[in-house]
């Protein structure tokens, strides 16, 4: 028979699940999330894949709802990359419900889709139940104040983020400043990157100052704030910050941080022909 795309994606699932088939990182681009063979090999405990990259891929309401199922089961994939996969506000909230839970990923990057603050929220309100997800990259998602509130929410609870980015997005000053309060009620924030949005300059300086401040100490456990094994209520106080000392940024690109670094992986498979990647 002729070339088909499920025919390849089952192909591909069987090297997925296949022992002697090592493959660490996958890169998918005109692909099929809804071929079942496919689905139930990336859930499989014989799974071995570290980085699952789904760029310029259209991504459905009901392909993210696959996503979030295999990011419910899968216990090897630290990274997934869905830059660029058109996912509006219901897709988010319908991936958003695989973060629910989830202790194996530690980035996921959703660069230029169009998220905005509903799909915002739903990603927010998943991350207040995940203490592992280290890097969140919303670059370019159309997120405003009501959104950068949300995600404020979130930081106030949630400690295990290091790395969150808001380039290009509509984050104004209410919004921003939300974010600073919450900042100073987290201990987990290494880089909150705001640059691109309609703030006003002291916003701007006031996030970089609180991340750099010399007297600000960082949880490094895996436990959010309350949990056991965490730290208590009492812990944190909120730091002074001379502000004399710091230089005035315009913001800090996520360009120049690792928050769509992947692993090296013992095998890779990245292509638009799932049976030349596979042969190979």
């Amino acid at each position: 028979g002729g070339y088909t795309i499920e025919t390849d994606m089952k192909i591909l699932a069987t090297a997925l699940t296949d022992k002697s088939c090592i493959v660490e990182r996958l890169q998918l681009h005109y692909f099929s999330l809804q071929v079942t063979e496919f689905l139930e090999a990336l859930k499989s405990e014989k799974c071995t894949l570290k980085t699952l990259h789904l760029y310029e891929n259209k991504l459905t309401e009901e392909h993210a709802r696959e996503l979030a199922g295999v990011l419910r089961e899968n216990t090897s994939i630290e990274t997934v990359i869905l830059n660029e996969c058109e996912i509006d506000c219901a897709a988010a909230k319908a991936l958003a419900v695989g973060l629910e839970g989830n202790d194996t990923l530690r980035t996921m990057n959703l660069w230029d889709n169009r998220i905005q603050d509903e799909g915002g929220r739903a990603l927010a309100e998943a991350l207040k139940k995940n203490n592992a997800l280290q890097t969140l990259n919303l670059w370019g998602n159309q997120i405003g104040d009501q959104g950068a509130k949300e995600f404020a929410d979130l930081l106030r609870v949630n400690h295990s983020l290091r790395d969150l980015i808001f380039v290009y997005n509509k984050i104004g000053d209410d919004g921003g400043d939300e974010l600073v309060d919450a900042l100073e009620l987290n201990e987990g924030i290494r880089n909150l990157d705001l640059f691109g949005n309609p703030l006003d300059q002291a916003i701007i300086t006031d996030v970089h100052c609180m991340i750099n401040d010399p007297s600000r100490s960082y949880y490094e456990g895996g436990l959010n704030k309350g949990e056991e094994g965490g730290f208590s209520e009492n812990t944190l106080e909120a730091p002074t910050i001379d502000k004399s000392c710091f230089p005035i940024l315009g913001g800090m690109h996520a360009a120049d941080t690792e928050s769509t670094a992947s692993p090296t992986g013992v095998g890779e498979l990245s292509a638009c022909c799932w049976t030349e990647a596979v042969a190979s």
